[in-house]
């Protein structure tokens, strides 16, 4: 069975919070914690309790990936609340406003 480093779990935590755009503050409050807590976690000196991983689940943290290195896969829990909103306009838009977001998805494209 493969250990888990707690230092990577802290890492770990760090990027997927980055990658969701949520300032420590504002993190720590929605998992019912302290900031200092978070620190805590983040630097990978203590680990959160499961309530608190469903919490950041529902933020729309890739908990598989923060507790175990690996990541889930693009599913919906694991979108950030954004891009969520962006799919359900997706799947409720007309044949046009669904050509308007395919549109503006080419724009934004990488050269």
């Amino acid at each position: 069975m493969k250990e888990i480093k707690y230092g990577q779990f802290g890492e770990r935590l760090r990027e997927e919070r980055l990658r969701l755009g949520v300032a420590q503050g504002d993190f720590a409050e929605a998992c019912s914690a302290s900031r200092n807590a978070l620190l805590q976690w983040e630097k990978g000196e203590a680990t959160p309790n499961a309530a608190a991983l469903a919490l950041m689940a529902g933020l729309g943290v890739d908990v598989l990936y923060v507790v175990t290195g690996q990541r889930a896969g693009e599913a919906e829990s694991t979108l950030a609340p954004a891009e969520r909103e962006l799919l359900q306009a997706w799947r409720q838009s007309s044949e046009q406003g669904r050509a308007l977001l395919s549109a503006a998805v080419d724009v934004l494209k990488p050269v």
